[in-house]
């Protein structure tokens, strides 16, 4: 199960910096992946969208005034 989530993980990580949006996550598709264990479901939909975020925040995807001054971020990703 361990191996699972961090896969999960990695993918989610992967569809963020292919563009892909938080609705995205493949386990919001019950109709594809059956829920038959809530908690598992749990855990791997969590997964997903904890790669996607921490993807999101290390590419400089956050909410920041763009007249704050500050020097621009730049990040290069290599998936």
């Amino acid at each position: 199960m361990f191996e699972n989530l961090l896969e999960m993980q990695e993918r989610g990580a992967r569809d963020r910096a292919r563009g892909r949006s938080l609705a995205d996550n493949p386990m919001s598709k019950p109709d594809i992946l059956p829920i038959t264990d809530f908690q598992e479901w749990y855990s791997m939909f969590d997964a997903w969208r904890f790669g996607w975020s921490i993807e999101d925040a290390m590419a400089g995807h956050i909410n920041m005034p763009r007249d704050s001054g500050a020097l621009a971020q730049t990040y290069t990703r290599t998936v």
